[in-house]
């Protein structure tokens, strides 16, 4: 009778060794094993192509520049460009807690009669303006020469009546929505070239087609 059992027990110590081996060799794997098998990225973000820039007007004389940003720049959400433009950034005062006027230009000496003045609006810059230009204009002045990159006219159109008012306060200062803050001027005593502004290129639709955009 004692053998018969331990017959039985063997018996049962086989089947449940066979029954454990056949589990670790299923083509399922287990919870642990798929918490340590790499999981693979299928929401990866697509590379953004570069913005390739080409010359545009020259920045003097300024009422054909003008007519040219209104005319090439367009505002309209399916043909807008980026430019390239050299601005003249003034702060407010010494202590430099605002920004003052600001004008195409890479000297004060640009700034005239004719200049074009700008009403800047930095909603599109993850750094505001003000603190960017704190950090790479010179503490001994109290106005820089930059090169920007960003929007002719506001980032945002939007009919309503108390931006139209304040259009009219500054109805002799067009808009422009500063996305990136380029290089400074280096304000040079004989400039033989002229400077210009620079304008995007647009891409192809069929390179567009490709990247899914």
């Amino acid at each position: 009778m004692k053998a018969m059992n331990l017959i039985s027990l063997m018996v049962l110590l086989t089947l449940g060794c066979q029954g454990s081996t056949s589990v670790n060799s299923s083509p399922i794997p287990l919870t642990s094993e798929l918490n340590n098998q790499e999981t693979p990225i299928t929401n990866a973000m697509r590379p953004k192509n570069p913005v390739s820039f080409i010359p545009g007007l020259p920045i003097k004389p300024s009422s054909q520049l003008l007519n040219w940003l209104n005319n090439e720049a367009s505002t309209t959400s399916e043909t807008r460009k980026r430019l390239r433009l050299p601005v003249v950034i003034h702060f407010e005062d010494s202590y430099r807690l605002a920004l003052g006027d600001s004008f195409i230009g890479t000297s004060d000496k640009d700034r005239d009669n004719d200049a074009i003045f700008l009403t800047l609006d930095d909603t599109g810059m993850g750094v505001s303006l003000l603190s960017t230009l704190n950090d790479i204009c010179p503490k001994t002045t109290n106005s820089c020469a930059v090169w920007l990159e960003g929007y002719w006219g506001s980032l945002v159109d939007l009919d309503l009546p108390e931006l139209s008012e304040l259009e009219e306060d500054e109805e002799d200062k067009w808009p422009f929505a500063v996305l990136k803050v380029h290089e400074l001027i280096q304000e040079q005593p004989e400039q033989d070239e002229e400077i210009r502004v620079f304008i995007e290129v647009a891409q192809s639709r069929y390179s567009c087609k490709i990247l899914g955009l």
